[in-house]
């Protein structure tokens, strides 16, 4: 795998597409609780890992169009929301390119106007429930659909065993309702679903869980009847 710049990574949030306001992106890892454990035996320091925790720091330009950075990230009536923010965030432009997804608390909203003149955002979100999860995209950043249809195939190379768990973030549906499932198949031939998110006409971002075999291929499709809606999905095997 070569080594890659930043100039395809995007910033996802609740189904809003910050990435033309934010111009920095840090945290997006893992740290872990490390408890002391000393004994009266040992000369050293001993360590248990305890629970892990990431934190994604978003830095940007104040933004006050509608879906961008500044009522995206006070959308609470002007203050910062209190539900679960989801977060995706791709590292290529491909299907198939690695991708960060996030379930998250929005833990601050800071504005600046520095010297230069420039007014600057920034924000932390602090993972909830469970890390940072790295998975591989399903949609080359966003694509469109115009009606039914479904993507190419990512391929893994082999099957998984411990299940899956995907994302999707919808910015826009023209018209109608669409439904988006993630298909696998053993042969990039005969598919079958894998993971249904849930129906939506409008701007959403869902994280769903499935367990058991996860074939080697996997593509996203939409059905139902609709116009032209615009998202993206990734999935990460556990």
């Amino acid at each position: 795998m070569a080594k890659t710049n930043g100039l395809d990574v995007r910033l996802y949030v609740e189904g809003y597409d910050l990435s033309g306001d934010a111009n920095a992106l840090s945290g997006m890892g893992y740290s872990s609780t490390l408890y002391e454990t000393p004994t009266l035996d040992s000369s050293a320091m001993k360590r248990i890992i305890g629970p892990v925790d990431t934190t994604v720091t978003v830095n940007g330009w104040f933004d006050n169009a509608t879906g961008q950075i500044h009522p995206v990230f006070t959308s609470n009536s002007g203050k910062i929301p209190t539900d679960d923010q989801l977060l995706l965030i791709p590292f290529g432009s491909a299907i198939g390119s690695v991708a960060m997804g996030l379930v998250s608390k929005e833990a601050n909203y800071d504005v600046e106007r520095p010297d230069s003149g420039a007014i600057s955002v920034s924000s932390n979100f602090s993972a909830n429930g469970t890390a940072a999860e790295y998975g591989k995209m399903l949609t080359a950043h966003k694509d469109s659909h115009a009606s039914a249809t479904s993507n190419d195939s990512e391929d893994n190379s082999a099957s998984s065993s411990s299940g899956a768990v995907a994302f999707l973030q919808v910015f826009s549906v023209a018209s109608g309702t669409p439904t988006f499932k993630i298909e696998h198949s053993a042969n990039d031939s005969s598919w079958a679903d894998l993971v249904s998110f849930t129906a939506s006409p409008a701007v959403t971002a869902e994280r769903v869980t499935v367990a058991g075999t996860v074939n080697r291929y996997l593509r996203v499709t939409s059905t139902g009847t609709f116009t032209t809606c615009v998202f993206a999905c990734a999935i990460q095997r556990l």
